[in-house]
């Protein structure tokens, strides 16, 4: 697969970025920053151009690995994400970059790029045990989280910067990487790195050009990428890889290619990309939410769309993924398509997106038997919004294939979801995860929290 590589590792880092403001309170553009720092450190160095290139693009993504504060508690506990040990954090970053066609310019650069100089890091490695690659990533890391580099920097700051460094050389900086920030990081630099002017000045760094990567590799990265958003939140909690998975064995129902059922597993891994760059004050939320937070909801598969647009080799990928709530009669979203405008494979991942929500579990719900998830499906296509074919197949692939079970995981009653509702108010209630909407219920309202539809939501007595 020929893609616009540093592309798509610069869309994936920024939406990272807004998880890891979320659960470790980074500034924006913290991947943006450190790539920017490291490849202007890296100057310093001669290191040859495409070594340079490479590095750049692992500074992207650095802190690829947040599953790995999630994994081993429950998804909605976060708040233990700093205490997580560093070094699994750095060796499960490692082997995610490990994945991608140049990493033997960059091997070891975010395994080691929590060690200090005196040895007192992660892996306990001093300086001359350390890559340089790994070094500078450091110096780039610490100076951006120390000292908040979103924000303009001054003169007074640039020289707190700089008095830092001299007192930490030799301690937490070593010698070669201090020289080098004195011959390149200047005040004009920080400047043109703040806010986001950065991503400016990255694009200036990282060519845009078409790179191979392998089918294989790019399913490992983007499954880390679905594995973040479906831990994200517990409301949607293993979605995206189930929606890949099915996808898949929808493909090969089908008969395609094993390029093309590859393709479709990709698409449903990135299909809700987008719900990273939403809070889980909104995607969590348990009462209704207002108008402007309804939209945020649903602006999730335009920000799918907006990450991965621009990117050369995943145009069909993108419309695929990103298209996934629009319907057949024009009531869906993010552009309103008809019928018309709606290929197969983009019409099968609308399904498989409601199917998957309908029958997985999650730790608030059961998940609902395949007849009665087939069922609604039905009825959406019968009201002229899903394609009927599509739910054919749907229940002639999957009838006789059992959902997985949680392990290890609460499974909460979805009465303990339900809100104290208001008075004298028509309610709705999801039979799905039990959320209340007050009101009349509009023919295209989805579920903010669980995305299925108004159709199979009931009157609600209470």
């Amino acid at each position: 697969m020929r893609i616009g590589l540093s592309k798509f590792l610069d869309s994936l880092s920024i939406a990272l970025d807004f998880v890891e403001k979320e659960i470790l309170n980074v500034a924006p553009y913290h991947g943006q920053r450190v790539a920017s720092i490291t490849n202007r450190l890296a100057k310093a160095f001669n290191l040859e151009e495409n070594v340079t290139f490479a590095l750049t693009q692992a500074a992207l993504l650095h802190d690829c690995a947040l599953n790995e504060y999630f994994h081993d508690e429950t998804p909605n506990n976060k708040e233990r994400a700093q205490e997580k040990d560093m070094a699994l954090h750095c060796k499960a970053g490692e082997k995610i970059l490990s994945k991608l066609p140049f990493y033997n310019l960059i091997e070891n650069a975010v395994l080691y790029h929590h060690e200090t100089a005196n040895g007192n890091g992660a892996y306990g490695k001093k300086a001359d045990e350390t890559p340089i690659t790994a070094r500078l990533i450091h110096l780039a890391d610490v100076l951006d989280v120390n000292w908040n580099l979103s924000e303009k920097t001054d003169q007074n700051k640039y020289n707190s910067i700089c008095k830092w460094i001299k007192e930490n050389t030799g301690t937490i900086i070593d010698k070669e990487c201090s020289k080098a920030f004195f011959e390149v990081i200047d005040l004009s630099f920080l400047q043109q790195i703040s806010g986001d002017s950065v991503l400016k000045y990255l694009h200036s760094c990282i060519p845009d050009k078409e790179e191979e990567i392998s089918n294989e590799a790019m399913i490992d990265l983007c499954s880390i990428f679905a594995d973040i958003t479906d831990y994200k939140s517990h409301f949607t909690w293993r979605h995206s890889l189930g929606v890949a998975d099915k996808a898949k064995t929808m493909a090969e129902y089908y008969g395609y290619s094993k390029n093309d059922c590859q393709k479709l597993y990709i698409a449903g891994a990135l299909h809700d990309i987008g719900k990273l760059m939403i809070s889980n004050s909104i995607l969590e939320k348990p009462g209704k939410l207002n108008s402007d937070e309804y939209k945020e909801i649903q602006n999730h598969a335009m920000g799918s769309y907006k990450l991965l647009e621009n990117i050369s080799g995943l145009e069909e990928i993108n419309r695929i993924a990103s298209l996934h709530h629009e319907k057949l009669d024009g009531t869906g979203y993010p552009f309103g398509f008809t019928a018309k405008q709606l290929s197969k494979d983009e019409r099968l991942m609308a399904c498989i997106d409601i199917y998957q929500a309908l029958v997985e579990e999650r730790p608030y719900k059961k998940g609902l038997e395949h007849s009665v998830a087939i069922g609604i499906l039905t009825k959406m296509a019968n009201e002229g919004q899903l394609d009927p074919q599509l739910i054919k197949d749907i229940d002639n692939c999957f009838k006789n294939i059992k959902e997985p079970v949680l392990i290890n995981q609460t499974v909460l009653s979805t009465e303990e979801q339900i809100p104290e509702p208001s008075e004298n108010l028509e309610l709705w209630r999801c039979p799905v995860c039990g959320y209340i909407h007050e009101g009349p219920l509009p023919k295209d309202f989805i579920c903010p929290r669980c995305e299925q539809p108004a159709c199979i939501f009931e009157i609600y007595k209470h």
